[in-house]
């Protein structure tokens, strides 16, 4: 990653990902092994006034992990949200 950027990277090779996609990354490595609720990543990524649908962050993690190879670490926390594993 590269935040100042704005530029996500996979074996060294530019990822192609839109503004909300990488807003959505930061917010999951700022809270790497936090499980956070659809809502509460709303918030975090998209803004208070958002007014769409919890789906929406759904739809958003499945590009990230196809994207990023991501599948083994964004995991679903059941009834609730995501949750960015990693190990420290």
């Amino acid at each position: 990653m590269n935040l100042d950027g704005r530029q996500a990277f996979l074996n060294d090779k530019l990822v192609d990902i839109t503004p909300q996609e990488f807003d959505l990354l930061v917010v999951l490595i700022r809270n790497r092994n936090i499980a956070l609720s659809r809502e509460k990543l709303l918030e975090l990524a998209w803004g208070y006034d958002f007014e769409g649908d919890t789906r929406t962050v759904d739809v958003h993690i499945t590009k990230l992990r196809k994207k990023l190879g991501l599948d083994n670490y964004i995991k679903t926390v059941y009834k609730l949200g995501y949750r960015l594993e990693v190990l420290d």
